[in-house]
């Protein structure tokens, strides 16, 4: 698919839409861990909508170990943009 390969070349909405993409189970199979990933390479390029989803899924402990401290420095790093 055309998301996967920009995503792999680092394009960040497409890392953006292949989380949603995991996370919602469209298109592909439903996998927070997999959506976590793709959160996070978006996120640590500074794309605001994954620091925002990736915040949520520490909170929540959905695909990722649940942490709160780590939910807030990326609820931070999106809200400071």
């Amino acid at each position: 698919r055309w998301y996967h390969k920009a995503a792999d070349q680092g394009d960040t909405d497409a890392q953006l839409n292949l989380g949603e993409m995991y996370q919602d189970g469209k298109g592909v199979a439903k996998d927070y861990s997999e959506a976590a990933r793709w959160f996070r390479k978006a996120a640590a390029q500074g794309q605001v909508s994954a620091q925002f989803h990736l915040g949520l899924m520490c909170q929540g402990g959905e695909g990722v170990a649940q942490d709160d401290e780590e939910a807030m420095r990326w609820f931070r790093k999106a809200a400071d943009q």
